[in-house]
Order: C-alpha cells, then sequence, then structure tokens
C-alpha cells in the first residue's frame, strides 16, 4: 500500500494565493447582478433624429440599418402613369377612383424621349400620331372606369319590393347618373382623338390602339349609343322612384321613425360629438367631378 502524500506548506500558500483575488489594484470580486444600465451609453458621438447614444458606436438600433427614406416610385411622364393602370376582377369604387386619378393626371404629364415611347417611333408625324393614340386609349379606359362606378350605384331591375329603399335608392341613381354623364365627356374627347390621329395614313406599332382607332372612326365601336343607353334607363329608374317618394314623402314614414330611434339613443350621458347626427336623405348636388371639362359637342345625345 502506497503512503498518502500531503501537500507541504508551500503547496497550501499556492493554493491560497490562487484561490482568493487579490486587493488593491489588481482583481476584484466579480458581481453576479448587472450593472444599471445593462448597456451603458455614452452621450457622445454625433446625435441624429434625438437618438441620444452614439450611433458609431457598437449598440445601435436595428432601425437605424433602414434607410430613412424608402425606394419610392415617382411617375414623371405620360407613359409613366399609364403604366399605372390595373383592374382586378373583383373591384371596388375605391381602386375604380384610383385608376381616374393616375389617368387623369397622365394627361398634364410631358411624354418620354420618343427612343423611349411605347413603340418605335422614326418620324415626327409617327410622334405625333403616337401621342393622340395615346389621349385617345386614356380617355377610353376613363369612360371605361366611369361606366364601371356607375354600374356600381346602379340596378338593372327595379322590382316593387325594392321601393321599401327607395330613399336609398335615389341618391344612388343620382350617382349612377352623374357618372354616366363624366362617361360621356370622355367618350366625346376620346372620339376627337381618333379622328385626329385617322388623319395620317399610316400604322404604328400599337396593333390594339390602331384597331380600337379604326373601329371607332368606322362607327363599328360606338359607346355613345351604350351610354345613352344607359342614361334613358336609370331615368325611368329615378321617375319611378321619385313618383314614389312624392306620394310616401321625403323621407319616408318608416325612415322617421328609424331617425327618432337613432335620436331617442343620445342624451346626457351619450351624446353624439363628435360625429354628426345621420342624414337619411342628403342634399345631391349633381357636379362633376372636374368642373373645367368641356362638355360634349351636340348635347352628348345620339
Amino acid at each position: 500500500m502506497l503512503p498518502v502524500r500531503t501537500p507541504g506548506l508551500l503547496g497550501t500558500l499556492l493554493f491560497i494565493l490562487l484561490a482568493i483575488p487579490m486587493q488593491g489594484g489588481h482583481a476584484l470580486p466579480v458581481s453576479r447582478t448587472l450593472p444599471d444600465p445593462y448597456y451603458p451609453q455614452k452621450p457622445e458621438g454625433e446625435l441624429r433624429l434625438n437618438y441620444y447614444y452614439d450611433r458609431t458606436g457598437r449598440w445601435v438600433k436595428f432601425s437605424d440599418w433602414i434607410p430613412f427614406q424608402q425606394k419610392k416610385y415617382s411617375p414623371r411622364f405620360f407613359e409613366d402613369y399609364y403604366e399605372l393602370y390595373g383592374l382586378s376582377q373583383g373591384y371596388r369604387v375605391a381602386q375604380l377612383k384610383e385608376n381616374i386619378y393616375f389617368l387623369f393626371l397622365a394627361q398634364s404629364a410631358p411624354f418620354r424621349h420618343p427612343r423611349n415611347s411605347l413603340c418605335k417611333i422614326e418620324t415626327e408625324e409617327q410622334f405625333h400620331k403616337y401621342r393622340n393614340l395615346m389621349f385617345m386609349q386614356a380617355h377610353l379606359m376613363i369612360m371605361r372606369m366611369y361606366l364601371r362606378l356607375g354600374s356600381l350605384f346602379d340596378k338593372r331591375h327595379l322590382y316593387f319590393h325594392d321601393l321599401d329603399f327607395a330613399d336609398d335608392l335615389e341618391i344612388s341613381f343620382l350617382i349612377a347618373r352623374t357618372y354616366y354623364r363624366e362617361a360621356e365627356k370622355y367618350w366625346a374627347s376620346a372620339k376627337r382623338y381618333a379622328e385626329e390621329a385617322n388623319k395620317h395614313r399610316f400604322e404604328i406599332d400599337l396593333p390594339q390602339i390602331e384597331t380600337t382607332r379604326f373601329e371607332i372612326v368606322t362607327g363599328e365601336l360606338d359607346f355613345q349609343r351604350i351610354i345613352h343607353r344607359h342614361k334613358a334607363r336609370v331615368d325611368a329608374k329615378l321617375e319611378v322612384v321619385g313618383s314614389f317618394l312624392d306620394e310616401e314623402g321625403r323621407p319616408r314614414p318608416v325612415k322617421l321613425r328609424m331617425l327618432n330611434d337613432i335620436q331617442n339613443m343620445y342624451d346626457d350621458d351619450f351624446t353624439s360629438d363628435p360625429l354628426e347626427m345621420p342624414r337619411l336623405n342628403e342634399e345631391w348636388k349633381e357636379k362633376p367631378l372636374f368642373p373645367g371639362w368641356p362638355e360634349p359637342e351636340g348635347g352628348g345625345v345620339p
């Protein structure tokens, strides 16, 4: 059996020196608690956007790695606004008005340089026809948007039980008729641009738009007849609804009772502020969306 050796005096002193930290400028005791603040920041360096910390230091917000100004698409030319047009299958009023807005802004925007146009341009006559065709196409698209807007506020058939909502239908039909009238103005202007482009006896590399121009000039495509039919139908429905409301009163008695019920909801504890009292039959003023646009020649009636 081997004898057990005990550490000597030198080993004991060495163990004590390694286990106990030195005082006075040497190793200090390590605390298990985090310092306050955990990430001390020095208010030094360049301060931007009221960020009170050193942006050049180690601890930088993640948001500072994101550019302050995101890359945005700013249309400048007619073709830029034209390319923003888009319509999904399930469109709504906001999407239609957005398309009208961009196409309306395109009319006051300059065209691109001929070498950057949507087709090959070699002569000044081709560039003149190109501009007329693009204006014709833009006005046709605006006209179609107005017809779609009118269809959202119109009814294909007016049944007797629909008169239960005669107050709302009258306002809806008035809105639809206003949109149909706006579409009529843009059809008249698109027809004028098509006739101006037709003076050049050559075609440019826009086959679909050239086909539309040919159909307009020859009379195969006539939206005036379609718009006139929509206006006649909505006027007939307005006459039926108007005569019914003349007998029942505006608003109808059932609407008055509904209004009284809504008014009784409000008291000293529950007021209508900051909202206004509901108006069931607003005063509808038939004003065009763009008042400066000229009226169609000949009243627009075919």
